[in-house]
């Protein structure tokens, strides 16, 4: 799972254990092959198997459907359907302090109100939410994913801090160190006294067990399982044993309450190869990718991808897939690329590239990092928070919804031919805020599903399912070269159309602005935090806040603005709910990135074309 605290830390992982560790003789032997009940996704053979036959998907990722409004889950389970999506990876922990604050909550609280597992101070031990404000909640996405034929992966616990997770547990017990998740007897009954309750939970809305509801693809032991995280500190003690020891103890409790359903670890992939100037390949922070998926109830392997804050290249991120299906093939059992994710105006080529190596090679699965619909309002895009988020409908949501088709099968047959290219569009109807663009339709061999409207930096601005689309959401006074792309139902693209530059109108209260920018660094990373003030007269409507990097600077990831960057140019738009600036008004917003060398300020600024003070 992505978040804020986390991009600093990963790069640390490289010195957090010696390279050569010796573990205990693991069989490479899968879990006891049973006839699973219909409807249920099981291992065998190395594949997936679903009602008698090979089962392989295009999937995703969505940790707030579990405390977001049913406009907002609905919304996620309705995108996922329309981009061929049959497994979602969502939340089944969201743990907190105590209701009267004489516990803490590692992560500060209830989301919207809503926890599942607290702190009482009488009984001494954790006890559960199982009405409006908890597990109902989680009732509610369960019978969605039923409704809408989606299969749902369920992790029991967090690695990190967000939702409380194993830091939870330890602060709880009031232990000091993280690891003490895996040691602590206490805690370890705590956490299987917790597993108990969801499996034997029976749903409020379907009246199903969750042990025998097929709309759940698998259980997962714990949500990128580490002996570190970046809140409380390691004990010095924990080794991949440690994490073996857990994951063998744990996997045999749950098989015991819920036979029907698969188990992975949940683990991010690292391999044991004995390189010790690669933490990616010598078991950092006691992750043995394959020793753990090597335990009998363990069903199948997992493997995250996050070239970015790893300080890795996307063609990398190609061979760690190759590598981990490899590894799969040796150990007997499927393996899923369960998250993956890369900012960068080339995310569709590279997504292509990821999710085709996927398909094409023995690996059985993939869930991309995020897939996000509307906000609380239920009109507005839920935050970026990451820079990983994508949207339906979108350039990257055409490219993963045509993998999607294709590996499982319904991709119309393996259909690898393109649209013809859209005409040259021309707009028409300009507005300081909109435009209308027209053109001549492509041709398909099946159909042609859509357009996306692109800038130079292969942007979307806009789709449409015909040869028209009007445009919102525009900067006054600004030039635009647009482009059209036409899809098809398998995810071909046409090659672009020719472009039509066109310049909106005055309006939206330029002003005149003032940008302060402050950044704190640490080894190859940093935090910087920027504050848009309108010093003008007139109220901005909507803003585009652009600079350029003085040396080779990236944004890994943002919040409070729609971050996107080309060579060293880094474009901020507004937010919903930030871009109306009455005169005198500030916003603030920020990013983390990664740089080598001298990590030097940017010297200059200019919002919606004007340059600031």
């Amino acid at each position: 799972m992505r978040h804020l605290s986390r991009l600093m830390t990963l790069a640390v992982a490289a010195g957090s254990l010696a390279a050569a560790l010796v573990l205990p003789a693991v069989p490479a032997v899968a879990a006891p092959a049973a006839a699973a009940p219909a409807g249920f996704v099981s291992a065998s053979g190395g594949k997936f198997i679903l009602n008698g036959k090979d089962f392989r998907y295009g999937g995703s990722n969505n940790y707030y459907m579990i405390f977001g409004s049913q406009a907002m889950t609905d919304d996620v389970f309705a995108d996922a359907k329309s981009m061929n999506l049959t497994v979602l990876r969502a939340w089944a922990s969201l743990d907190i302090g105590s209701l009267d604050g004489s516990m803490p909550s590692v992560d500060g609280g209830p989301k919207a109100d809503v926890y599942f597992q607290y702190w009482d101070p009488a009984a001494r031990r954790p006890v559960y939410n199982d009405g409006a404000t908890g597990l109902q909640r989680l009732d509610a996405v369960l019978a969605k994913a039923g409704q809408m034929g989606i299969k749902l992966i369920l992790p029991f616990v967090n690695n990190w801090k967000e939702f409380g997770g194993m830091d939870q547990y330890v602060k709880w017990a009031g232990g000091q160190y993280h690891d003490e998740f895996y040691t602590s007897a206490t805690i370890r009954q705590w956490y299987k006294d917790w597993i108990g309750h969801l499996l034997n939970r029976t749903n409020t809305v379907t009246g199903v067990k969750y042990k025998d509801d097929p709309a759940i693809f698998s259980w997962e032991l714990g949500n990128e399982p580490r002996c570190i995280n970046a809140n409380l500190p390691a004990s010095g003690t924990c080794t991949p044993t440690t994490l073996v020891n857990w994951v063998t103890e744990i996997s045999a409790y749950v098989k015991s309450q819920d036979p029907n359903h698969m188990l992975s670890v949940g683990d991010e992939g690292f391999l044991a190869r004995g390189n010790a100037s690669d933490w990616l390949y010598n078991a950092a922070d006691g992750v043995d990718h394959e020793a753990m998926t090597r335990v009998a109830n363990i069903d199948y392997g997992t493997f995250h991808l996050y070239p970015n804050g790893w300080g890795r290249t996307a063609d990398w991120g190609t061979q760690w897939i190759k590598d981990h299906a490899a590894a799969a093939d040796a150990y007997g059992k499927p393996t899923i690329l369960e998250e993956f994710g890369i900012t960068g105006s080339d995310r569709d080529t590279v997504y292509k590239t990821w999710t085709s190596t996927v398909r094409t090679g023995t690996a059985d699965g993939w869930n991309f990092w995020i897939l996000t619909g509307v906000d609380w309002d239920g009109v507005s895009p839920y935050p970026d928070y990451d820079g990983f988020r994508v949207m339906y409908p979108s350039a990257t949501a055409t490219v993963l919804s045509g993998e999607a088709a294709l590996i499982s099968g319904s991709g119309g047959g393996g259909d690898t031919q393109a649209p013809t290219t859209p005409g040259t569009p021309t707009a028409s109807t300009i507005t300081s805020s909109g435009a209308t663009l027209t053109w001549t339709a492509s041709t398909d061999n099946t159909a042609v599903t859509g357009y996306d409207i692109v800038n130079a930096a292969n942007t979307v601005l806009g789709s449409s399912t015909g040869a028209t689309t009007t445009l919102t959401g525009l900067t006054p006074a600004t030039s635009y070269t647009l482009r059209v792309i036409a899809k098809d139902a398998a995810g071909n693209r046409s090659t672009a159309s020719a472009s039509v530059t066109f310049t909106t109108t005055t309006g939206g209260g330029g002003g005149t602005c003032k940008v302060t920018y402050g950044a704190n660094s640490w080894g190859g990373g940093f935090s910087a935090s920027v504050t848009v003030t309108n010093t003008g007269t007139a109220p901005i409507t909507a803003w585009t806040l652009r600079f350029t990097f003085p040396g080779n600077q990236q944004v890994t990831q943002g919040w409070s603005a729609n971050w996107t960057q080309s060579g060293a140019v880094v474009t901020a738009t507004n937010m919903p709910w930030n871009g109306s600036l009455a005169a005198g008004q500030s916003t603030g917003i920020g990013f983390n990135g990664s740089y080598t060398g001298t990590n030097t300020n940017p010297s200059s600024f200019t919002l919606n074309g004007q340059t600031c003070s």
